[in-house]
């Protein structure tokens, strides 16, 4: 069984050790780096309100990844174990995660255009029905009321 699969069947296991650090799994993602394979967890913190991921969280879930896959791995596989934040501006992956986005300023990048948009930056101001978001376009404040199905990519965005 190769490393991946190990991954794969443990993932409950691994999934219980993220929790524990306040954190929740975003994804995981085999890769491979200068000859090395690398195993990237990638993680939110369980309170989407709060969008940074303490330092120590981080190193505390990585701590606690690494023992479990050395009991786990039953390969001779070397890798490499890397565990991050998803990232400021991650992907939103669901519905679900939109939805408690509320107030938050995202990215969007739409299936067919709307009123001359087809990308734009924007702040979810309801989820009841549709979604509606308020985008600023040319200093003036335009509500957009989307579907899920009509947005091709979302993502939390950095206002500057």
């Amino acid at each position: 069984m190769n490393l991946k699969n190990i991954i794969q069947e443990n993932k409950k296991l691994i999934v219980s050790e993220i929790e524990s650090c306040g954190l929740k799994l975003y994804e995981i993602n085999f890769t491979k780096e200068f000859d090395s394979n690398v195993i990237q967890i990638l993680v939110e913190n369980m309170d989407s309100s709060k969008l940074n991921v303490e330092f120590d969280n981080l190193i505390s879930a990585n701590e606690k990844l690494s023992t479990l896959l050395d009991k786990i791995d039953s390969t001779d596989e070397k890798y490499l174990l890397e565990v991050s934040s998803a990232g400021a501006e991650r992907k939103i992956k669901n519905e679900d995660t939109l939805k408690l986005s509320m107030g938050k300023y995202l990215y969007l990048k739409l299936k067919e255009p709307i009123d001359g948009l087809d990308d734009f930056n924007a702040t979810l101001i309801d989820a009841i029905d549709n979604y509606t978001f308020s985008v600023n376009i040319k200093g003036r404040i335009k509500k957009i009321k989307l579907k899920w199905d009509q947005i091709e990519f979302i993502r939390f965005a950095i206002k500057f």
